[in-house]
This record gives C-alpha cells, structure tokens and sequence, in this order.
C-alpha cells in the first residue's frame, strides 16, 4: 500500500487508524471449498511490499489446501468453530510455547509472557478490538455488550457483571449471563458487607478463585449456585480510584494464566473509563431533558370545542438542551391562545430564555394582549435580558365560539390548516424579525376562520427538517400529512408527524408540534367532556374512576359500555399509577359514532403488550403493564399510546352502537 493510499483509506474510514497506525500491506484469501465456507488467511507485512502474480498464486494454492484439510476435519465428525479471537503465526520464528503462571510475577516474567510477536500480535488484537467497539459506546449498555463480546467472551467467560459505585453501594449496570436472583444479590450491595464484590473496589485489589469451593471457603455464608466454576472479581479503575468491579464466571473450573490476567486487567481499565464516560454522558443528557421537559406545560386544557395535542422530541446529537417549547394559554372571555416557539441554540442558557419568554406570553395574554401586541413586549423583554440569542415565536389566538382567529409571527413558520374535506391553507402572515433582534419591530397580525372539524398544526423546525428541506417543503409536507389524516384520532395524526420528523440518531435539532382539531361552537350535537384526576400512587382512588365512569356513561345514555370501558379504564389507570409515579390524569370525550379515554401521566416511555415474561427473561417491569394492555388490545375499537410533553398519552376507544 502506497502512502497516498494509506492516507486515503483512513481519510474514508478513520476508524480504520487503530488497526492501522502506519501503512502496511494486508493480503486476504479466502478459505473455502465448493461446500462450505471457513473463513479466510490474512497476512500482513510492516513496511509493506510488493506481491507479484506466482506468489498470489501460491496464496491461493496454500488457502484451498488448507480448506480441504478442514472441510476432511468436518467429515470425521470433528467440530470446526471460529475462535473468538483469530490465531496469529508468525511467518518468521517458530510458535511460541505456552507460558505458564509464573510465581512471582515480574518484569522478566511479562516479556516472556509477549516476547513472542505471536503472544503480542494476539494481544494487539484484542486491545484494539476492545477500544474500538468501547469508542463507540454512548451508553452504559454498550459498554456492558462490549466486556461481554470482547473481555468475557475470548476468555472462556460464561457470565459478566458491571457494578458501580452510587452511594457507598454497588449498583449493576448490567450483566450477560447471570441470572435475575445473583443480580439482585449484588445490586444494592454496600461496600461495608464482607463479599467479594465489595472487597475488589474497597482494597482495590483483583481475587481468582478457581472452583466455587475456594470462594466458599473465603467467604463462608455466601450465596453462590455455580458449582465448579471458576470465579473472578476485578476492580474498575477510573481517574485513578475504583469506581466499580466486574465480576466473571468462567464455564469450568480453571486458573488463568499470567499474561492472561495482566491483560485482562488492561482491558478492564479501558472498560472503567468508559463506563465512567458513558455514565456521565447519560447523566448530563438526562438533566437536560428534564430540564427541558420540566419548562413545557404540564398539562394541556380539556375543552368541548377544541381537541388538542402535542408532542415533543429532544436533539440526540448531544447532551445539551434546546429551547423549542409550546404552549396553550387561557385567554379573557371565550377564548384560548396557542403558542410554538424555539430559542436559538442548544444550551442552558436557551433553556432559560424559552423559559422568560414563554412566562411572559402567558402574562401578556392573561391580561387580553391581542398577538402582536404580545410578540412587541416580548420582543422588548428579550432585548433587555443582555443575550446574545433570539428566538422565534407564533402565536394564535382563536374564539371558541366563532372560529375566528388571529395569528401573528416573529420569525417563525405559520401554522397549517386544514378544513373538514382536507383542504389546507397557509395563512399569508408578514412575520416580524425574530424575538431579540430589534426592540422597536413591530409584529403585525392575520385574522382567519377556522371551519368546524379543522385541524391546526404549529410546528417547530427540527419536526420536519425545516432547515434542510426549506420552510416552502416543510409546509408542503406537513399539508399533506393533515389532509389523509383529516377523519384520523388526532392522537394518530400526531404520531405520524412525529414519524415523517428525522431518525433518531440524526436528529439534530429539538422538534415541537402543537395539534388541534376545532369542533365547532358548544350548540353542536355530540359535545360532551369530562375529566378527573388520581393522585400519584392513589391504587385505591381506580375504583372511584369505575364509579365516575358508571355514572358519566348513564347520563350520557350509554351504559350499554360500561362493563368494557370499566375493566380497560381500570387497567390503563392503575398502570399509569404503579409505573409513573405521577399524578394520572383521565379525559372522557363523546364522539358522535365512538367514545375516547385518554389517561396522561409523565412518563415518557410507552408501555408495552406482553402475553408471558419469564422468570429469566429482561422485561418484568413492561409485562406488568402489558397483560392490562392485552386487555385493552381486545375490547377497544382502536388504542395507542404516544409521547406528548412532560409524559405520555395512552387512549382507546370504544364504538357507540347505533340506537335501535
């Protein structure tokens, strides 16, 4: 390989310069038959050479033999696996012998250990191998797959644990392996007990024990079931202090090697720092979205006239929070404004100008401010708090009674709209300059009509990659999404937005959607809502949901529901409470043809259907909540459950049998 080449190859792929830190020449030949395929030999020469077409030739002479000879093994009965890490043959000296543990063990004894370049290349390898799955790893999970694949796995290891150090105990950040009763042994753990756990991180020091019958005999008393097993507690260095230990069982009773505990430690050290890493990556990003979530509303009104929902995805490009937020806010007389905003950047310091702006929106308008009005002295407000951000800012305020509604932008995309036959319009708004940019701009503002059963969609950039694609685009997009969504559960509608919005792990950018379906002026048939609300952990307060729901459904003149809607309200309710710890809130709301529960709490995460989770399968915590949600998978007429905001939505709904 030329240098030129070198330099482009790892240009390409930059990963490719642990494997590679200087140019060399790597030949691969695969190794097959007509039947089978074995896998491949690699050579490789530092510096590199050139190969001519007779010593190809002679590769492939040599790795077709080679085949035969294993595909002949296979024939006799005999077991032909791939090593989990490949063997390693100098072309230049005789394979070294194997170097058994020394007694004490010294500096001498570590270069005859890896004298060898066989020995090295081995080790090389895997060294490498580890840092480059363990640079990849953004979370704490990766780093356990990671020792499980590369430390645990190489080395005969049937089982690994990570712990961590959380005040003054160890807590398992995950395991492979071990079952669910030795790992709620170790979890929780305080580094007072006397147990090899504890005693790797306090005295800072790795313990072998060969068979379970010598861990018992240190440590009488201690609950093990590996009989015959070989046992090693390794302590996790990081920043120069134990943060942890890694435990591991080996499939059979055996003694590690010299050499193979030295470099089992060297890789546990580069398992400690990026535990440490990832660890504390998690921590700041789950800061910030809490902040982040903890600035949104908490919850959005109830009205007979106007369905509202909203949704709201944080950037994963980093741990830094955004400052998209939204906002529904009471207005004087019959009225109810909403709001979409986005500070610019991802920092704290977006976070809490979102924060001062959104306290004064809800101000201005409390006090009857029409929109523009609104947008001037949050604009002044901004211009005095001494930032170098700005935001962009859409307000919409609308009259219940008559649909009318009067928009105005500073900076930001206007809203969608979409009629009962999805027809969308955009209204044609001169949008002001951003929030923060001129303290004497004026923001003037547009009055439009809403029609019964039309649907409004305010939106933040990062929803439809606005930047990328142009505001034109995204509008364009959004439109056509709310035109075939027009007869959806708006629930539904919001979903699909949020699907159409970049991957996960592209997404640069926070997104935010305001949605709403206006229903008309309150003399419309079919305009009935109800609410009520559980304490957090109130198990006892579901049976007065039942009684509410007994009673709403009789004068409503559909108890002919009740025993369904009953039993899934039951479910969905006592699960929220058991999982969320939050206050849970219930929403009734009557359809012409159906009738929709929504019950909301704060958890994020969407709960789950599961039939059976065995005793030795990952997921007790979501079957809990799935068998209710089989349930509610069986009697409604359609279900869902999304994230919205500060926690979830989880609904269903139930058909209104025709009148006989």
């Amino acid at each position: 390989m030329r240098n030129a080449d070198y330099e482009k190859l790892i240009r390409d792929d930059p990963a490719l310069v642990l494997y590679m830190p200087f140019p060399l020449l790597v030949v691969s030949v695969p190794l097959r038959t007509q039947e089978r395929r074995f896998g491949a030999l690699n050579l490789r020469w530092i510096p590199p050479r050139r190969i001519d077409a007779e010593e190809f030739r002679y590769l492939g002479t040599v790795s077709d033999a080679l085949a035969l000879d294993l595909q002949t093994f296979t024939e006799q009965g005999v077991t032909v696996e791939a090593p989990f890490v490949p063997l390693f043959v100098a072309a230049d000296e005789p394979a070294a012998p194997a170097v058994t543990a020394p007694t004490v063990a010294g500096r001498d004894d570590w270069q005859a250990a890896v004298g060898s370049s066989v020995a090295a290349s081995t080790f090389v390898y895997q060294l490498l191998e580890l840092a480059s799955e363990l640079t990849a790893a953004v979370r704490p999970r990766d780093v356990v797959s990671t020792a499980w694949t590369q430390v645990a796995r190489p080395l005969g290891g049937r089982a690994v644990m990570l712990c961590l150090v959380e005040s003054a105990r160890l807590r398992v950040v995950g395991s492979a392996g071990f079952p669910k009763e030795a790992v709620r042994r170790v979890n929780g753990l305080p580094l007072s007990r006397h147990a090899p756990e504890a005693e790797t991180v306090v005295k800072i020091a790795p313990m072998f024990f060969e068979t379970a019958q010598d861990l018992r005999a240190s440590y009488p008393g201690l609950e093990r079931d590996e009989e015959g097993r070989s046992w090693a507690f390794l302590p996790l260095i990081a920043g120069g202090r134990a943060i942890g230990c890694c435990v591991l069982v080996f499939d059979r009773p055996r003694r590690l090697r010299f050499e193979e505990r030295a470099l089992l430690m060297l890789m546990l050290g580069q398992v400690g720092q990026s535990l440490e890493k990832t660890r504390a990556y998690e921590l700041e990003h789950a800061l910030a979205q809490g902040l982040q979530r903890g600035l949104l509303p908490r919850s959005l009104p109830h009205l007979a006239e106007v369905d509202i929902t909203a949704r709201y995805l944080p950037a994963t490009a980093g741990p830094d929070v955004g400052g998209d937020w939204y906002d529904v806010v009471p207005l004087p007389g019959r009225g109810v404004g909403f709001v979409i905003g986005d500070v610019e950047g991802h920092s704290l310091e977006a976070a809490g100008i979102m924060g001062q702006i959104r306290t004064a929106v809800r101000s201005y308008a409390a006090e009857g401010h029409d929109p523009s009005i609104v947008l001037s002295r949050s604009n002044r407000l901004i211009t005095e708090l001494d930032t170098d951000l700005f935001a962009t800012c859409c307000c919409l305020w609308l009259d219940l009674d008559t649909g009318g509604a009067v928009v105005a932008s500073a900076g930001h995309s206007p809203p969608v709209l979409s009629d009962r036959d999805g027809l969308t319009t955009v209204p044609d708004l001169l949008a002001g300059p951003p929030l923060g940019v001129d303290p004497g701009a004026v923001y003037p503002q547009t009055e439009t009509e809403l029609s019964p059963d039309g649907m409004i969609a305010l939106y933040t950039d990062g929803l439809l990659d606005a930047r990328h694609i142009g505001p034109d685009a995204a509008a364009e997009r959004l439109s056509r999404h709310l035109s075939e969504g027009r007869a959806q559960n708006l629930e539904v509608v919001a979903d699909q937005l949020i699907g159409v919005s970049p991957p996960q792990a592209l997404r640069e950018d926070d997104a935010a959607l305001l949605l709403l379906r206006y229903e008309g002026a309150p003399e419309r048939p079919h305009r009935r809502v109800a609410r009520a609300f559980v304490q957090r952990h109130d198990l006892q307060r579901v049976g007065h949901i039942r009684h509410v729901l007994r009673d709403l459904l009789h004068d409503w003149d559909l108890d002919v529901l009740t025993d369904g809607l009953e039993l899934m309200a039951s479910e969905v309710v006592t699960n929220a409470l058991i999982h969320a710890h939050s206050e849970v809130d219930v929403r009734f709301r009557e359809y012409p043809d159906r009738l929709r529960v929504e019950v909301r709490d704060s958890d994020p995460h969407p709960p789950v259907p599961v039939a059976f989770v065995g005793p030795d399968e990952p997921g007790n915590q979501e079957a809990e909540s799935g068998r209710g949600l089989l349930i509610v998978d069986a009697l409604a007429s359609a279900w869902g459950s999304s994230p919205a905001g500060r926690g979830k939505t989880t609904w269903f709904e139930l058909e209104i049998p025709p009148s006989p």
